[in-house]
């Protein structure tokens, strides 16, 4: 038996040799090359200072780092628990740039750091502080707060502190935000309607475009929580944009699985149904192989590296090539040899693989890195598969090796045929297609980035609340100083934040972000300082502002010595502050950094914009040099229209190359727009269905298109080889273009199904596109002259 079976696939050796040597090949190219992951190669280039800051913040900014977190359904104390074991846990994982959930956030050196400089750092420093009224009320207001529930922090502080500048620094830290302190955590405030929340918010070492690194951190926030044992119904909400970038991740990649096995069944099947032959499965992989080879090799040879994406989704490209081996099969006409139907139907093969090619101008043009790896890997695999297909296919397999495909069935082989007696009305609907597109203005185009995002509205509302209740609003504008030294930057900062103040206090701005909220200037600080007493005025004040009150004499002697000491403390400075723990170089670092080329950058977020007219006027009357003003969602856009437009203007130059090559390879420019028509037709057909169906027209909708182009050239070009051909090949060529046509709707059209919009675009443009394309060559390539022999 073994020696039959071995007898058997003998002549079939080299076939299996060649592909396990292109197995091996590309495990090894992709092993030494390197696949990356970063995102960041799918932002377009900057346009203006502005793009380039924004683009900056998407790349690296903190606010991509965030995570944050609601624990809920059980009782405050056993949410408390939790709370504290999920901060200890992340803090020791070492993943995390900082962790906050109350107070025990800071660590002791913190503490003590602020503590010290606290009369240079805190907002509530002022001469009146200071008066005997100020005083009095202050010291009032502490013994009233010692008789009643003190927290355990004033409790220990207090005397040393009776002003309460410390702890008014900590709530100018949460100013803006809606949280309650309570068993030493940060709780809702108010309570949600599902009951009790205790909120936790994280940074993450990683930046926030390393979506393994945020996938990471969110799986181990939930094992954290798992980990402390929640009691039945305790829940953990986590959101962010690190969560965000995790679940997208997850979402495309469960897709494309799904859709992968779902595809490769089918297709296995389709051909063994079609083929009635395993061989022909090995057949379609020979130039797939060679195709994804050739591809990685050529972007790893420009660009160093290979992207995940470009190399998945260049891989999906490459399902076009299927149809070589299939036209290769099924243009054999009976007793012919396989190499003398590769050579008949090389000059159009040729051409289609070429033309395909060159429609990918547009992606190897684009200056989005993404998109130009992903046009390069497809415009080199094609032709590498048309290549093998015809030279190294007829030799791989043994000589007489016959395919049988299946005849088309009667009714549709009648129906085909009738098709070129039905072009008045293949015009018709292309001109009504035509005429709805003129009427609505053209497709609906989507300039909103949110729209494409595979999350799930009730998370995005989730995010909403939760920046809510933790003071982590959405940023809508960005606003940012450059100057020559972080003194200057803060100092700037500082003016911007004061020309902003009046907007916060009558409701124009919900509040503001900035480096002075943590780290004031050297200035301003030095303010602060000259508003101190000296010793012998302030023993005074403070004796006066006592009497009556049942406070030992002695009682406040620390007070008055951190005063004395405060008035001589050198300003600290940006080195001073992020040297003394992890979260408060976390918190200064987001919005006080130097700039590679020199300088120093410090932003001002503004947040719950509810004026954007009196932000823009407030902004306007302050001359500060170095200050750009960032307005996120119309810059977005606009990177976005400039990405399209380039990319259309990509799109002229190939169809241009393209009707170049058919020109040049049909002979004749009428020859090339006759061949070009149905694929012409098809993008028309798929812009009015898209249209019709409510899709906006989006960046990767303009993508599809090319695909669709590359795709469909085959047909009309097989198609056209038949006509003056009797009736025989006539139904030859049809039959390739049928399955050619199922097998790439198979590959594409599953794509439509996808819960990801990105995914489910493009599946849905070449789907309908590619249906239509395939009917419109039947009905608009000439037919046949002759009848059947």
């Amino acid at each position: 038996m073994r020696r039959l079976l071995a007898g058997r696939l003998r002549p079939f050796l080299p076939l299996l040799a060649a592909l396990a040597l292109l197995g091996a090949a590309n495990a090894a190219l992709l092993r030494g090359a390197g696949v990356t992951t970063d995102m960041t190669d799918f932002l377009p280039p900057p346009r203006s200072a502005a793009s380039a800051l924004l683009l900056r913040e998407l790349r690296a900014g903190a606010a991509t780092t965030l995570l944050l977190a609601g624990i809920e359904g059980a009782p405050a104390p056993e949410l408390a628990r939790l709370s504290r074991a999920l901060g200890e846990a992340l803090r020791a994982s070492g993943r995390f740039a900082f962790v906050g959930n109350g107070s025990e956030a800071l660590s002791e050196a913190e503490q003590e750091f602020l503590f010290r400089h606290r009369y240079l750092l805190s907002p509530a420093v002022t001469p009146a502080l200071f008066e005997t009224p100020g005083l009095r009320a202050r010291l009032a207001a502490l013994l009233a707060e010692l008789h009643g529930a003190a927290s355990p922090l004033l409790a220990r502080l207090g005397f040393a502190d009776p002003v309460g500048a410390f702890l008014d620094l900590l709530r100018a830290w949460t100013a803006g935000s809606a949280v309650a302190l309570r068993e030493g955590v940060w709780f809702a405030e108010p309570p949600p309607a599902t009951g009790e929340r205790a909120l936790l918010i994280a940074r993450t070492a990683a930046p926030g475009l390393d979506t393994a690194a945020q996938r990471e951190a969110v799986a181990l926030l939930r094992a954290a929580f798992a980990a402390a044992r929640p009691p039945p119904g305790a829940r953990l909400l986590v959101s962010g944009p690190g969560a965000f970038a995790a679940e997208a991740a997850a979402a495309i990649r469960a897709d494309l699985d799904r859709i992968a096995t779902l595809s490769s069944a089918l297709l296995a099947a389709f051909l063994l149904w079609r083929f009635r032959s395993l061989l022909m499965l090995l057949v379609v992989a020979v130039p797939l192989s060679a195709g994804v080879l050739a591809g990685a090799a050529a972007v790893a040879a420009t660009f160093g590296t290979i992207h995940g994406a470009a190399l998945g989704f260049g891989m999906t490209m490459l399902g076009v090539t299927d149809d070589y081996p299939i036209l290769l099969v099924t243009q054999r006409r009976p007793g012919e040899a396989l190499a003398a139907t590769a050579r008949r139907i090389w000059p159009t093969l040729r051409l289609a693989a070429l033309a395909a090619a060159a429609g990918l101008t547009a992606m190897i043009l684009s200056d989005v890195r993404g998109l130009a790896q992903l046009g390069l890997f497809a415009a080199v695999g094609l032709p590498a598969s048309a290549l093998v297909t015809r030279f190294a296919l007829p030799r791989l397999l043994p000589p007489g090796t016959a395919i049988a495909v299946r005849p088309l069935p009667a009714p549709l082989a009648r129906a085909l045929l009738a098709l070129p007696r039905r072009r008045g009305a293949a015009w018709a609907l292309l001109a009504a297609a035509a005429l709805y597109l003129l009427a609505i203005g053209g497709p609906l185009r989507e300039r909103d980035l949110a729209a494409l995002s595979p999350v799930p509205e009730a998370q995005r509302a989730l995010d909403a609340e939760l920046r809510r209740q933790l003071g982590a609003p959405e940023v809508g504008v960005l606003i940012a100083v450059t100057a020559p030294s972080a003194e200057a930057a803060l100092q700037g900062a500082e003016r911007v934040g004061a020309a902003l103040a009046p907007l916060v206090a009558r409701g124009a701005l919900g509040g503001l972000d900035f480096a002075g909220r943590y780290l004031p200037s050297a200035r301003t600080q030095r303010e602060r300082q000259a508003a101190l007493p000296d010793a012998a005025t302030l023993r005074a004040r403070l004796a006066e502002a006592a009497a009556g009150l049942p406070f030992r004499p002695a009682a406040f002697d620390r007070f008055l010595a951190d005063v004395a000491a405060s008035r001589t403390l050198a300003p600290v400075t940006p080195a001073d502050f992020a040297g003394a723990g992890p979260l408060l170089a976390a918190r200064l670092g987001a919005l006080l950094a130097p700039l590679p080329e020199g300088g120093w950058r410090a932003l001002v977020v503004p947040s719950d914009l509810r004026d954007a007219e009196a932000l823009r006027a407030a902004l306007a009357s302050l001359y500060e040099p170095g200050l750009l003003v960032v307005e996120v969602r119309p810059e977005t856009q606009a990177l976005v229209e400039a990405a399209t437009a380039r990319a259309l203007l990509g799109c002229g130059v190939g169809t241009a190359l393209v009707l170049g090559l058919l020109a040049f390879g049909l002979r004749g420019l009428g020859r090339a727009l006759l061949t070009a028509a149905p694929l012409a037709g098809g993008v028309l057909l798929a812009l009015a269905a898209l249209a019709l169906l409510g899709e906006r027209f989006s960046l990767f909708h303009l993508v599809s298109l090319l695909l669709l182009a590359g795709v469909g050239m085959d047909y009309p070009l097989f198609l056209a080889r038949s006509a003056g051909e009797p009736v025989e090949e006539r139904l030859r060529a049809l039959g390739s273009v049928v399955h050619c046509t199922l097998t790439t709707l198979l590959t594409f059209g599953l794509l439509a199904f996808c819960a990801t919009p990105v995914l489910r675009a493009i599946g849905l443009t070449v789907a309908i596109g590619i249906a239509g394309a395939a009917a419109l060559a039947a009905a608009l390539v000439p037919p046949p002259s002759r009848a059947p022999a």
